[in-house]
C-alpha cells in the first residue's frame, strides 16, 4: 500500500514537472510566431494575437521583453507589429505612441496585404482613441489633484477660522464674567 502511495506521489511530481516545461514551451512558441518575416496573412496575426492573449499578464510582460530586441535588432517591420499588438493588449508593454509608430512603419512597406492595411488602421484608431483617453486620464488627475490640493487649503483656513471663533467666544466670555463681578 505504501509503494502504491509512493508511486502516486511520483506521478503527480513529474506530471507537474511535465506541465512546467510546457508551458515555457507554449511562450517559447509565442516568441517564435513573434519572428516571421514579410508574406504574412491576416490570420498569422490573428494567431499571434489570440496567443499573446492566452497567457497570463507576468507573461505577456516577458513576451514583450523578449519581442522588444527583435523589432530594434532586425527592424522587421512584422516584429513590430506584434510588439504593437502586445502593446494594445497590455498597457504594461508601452505606450500607444511607440505602437502607432510600429504599426505606420509597417504600413509603409509594399508588400503588406489589403486585408492587414484594414487591420491596421482600425487597431491605429483604437490605439489612438486610448491614447486620448490616456491624455484626458492625465489632465483630470491634475485637475483633481489642484482641487485636492484647494480643498486642502480651505480646510486649513476654516480650521483657522474656528480656532479664531473659539478664541474671541473665550475672550467675550472673560469680558462678561468680569463685568458681572464689577456689578
Amino acid at each position: 500500500m505504501k509503494r502504491i502511495g509512493w508511486l502516486c506521489l511520483l506521478l503527480l511530481l513529474s506530471g507537474c514537472q511535465h506541465n512546467l516545461i510546457r508551458h515555457d514551451d507554449s511562450l517559447t512558441a509565442t516568441l517564435k510566431m513573434a519572428t516571421i518575416t514579410p508574406g504574412m496573412t491576416l490570420e498569422d496575426l490573428m494567431a499571434f494575437s489570440a496567443r499573446f492573449q492566452a497567457h497570463s499578464a507576468r507573461e505577456q510582460a516577458t513576451l514583450c521583453h523578449d519581442i522588444r530586441p527583435v523589432v530594434s535588432g532586425d527592424g522587421n517591420p512584422w516584429s513590430g507589429w506584434y510588439l504593437a499588438t502586445a502593446i494594445s493588449l497590455n498597457g504594461e508593454c508601452g505606450e500607444p505612441a511607440e505602437a502607432i509608430g510600429l504599426i505606420n512603419r509597417l504600413l509603409g512597406k509594399r508588400f503588406v496585404a489589403e486585408e492587414v492595411r484594414q487591420f491596421a488602421a482600425y487597431q491605429l484608431s483604437l490605439l489612438q482613441q486610448r491614447q486620448q483617453q490616456a491624455q484626458q486620464l492625465h489632465k483630470l488627475s491634475l485637475e483633481q489633484q489642484k482641487l485636492q490640493e484647494r480643498l486642502n487649503r480651505e480646510d486649513q483656513v476654516r480650521r483657522l477660522l474656528e480656532k479664531q471663533l473659539r478664541d474671541l467666544k473665550r475672550i467675550e466670555t472673560s469680558i462678561n464674567q468680569r463685568l458681572d463681578e464689577k456689578q
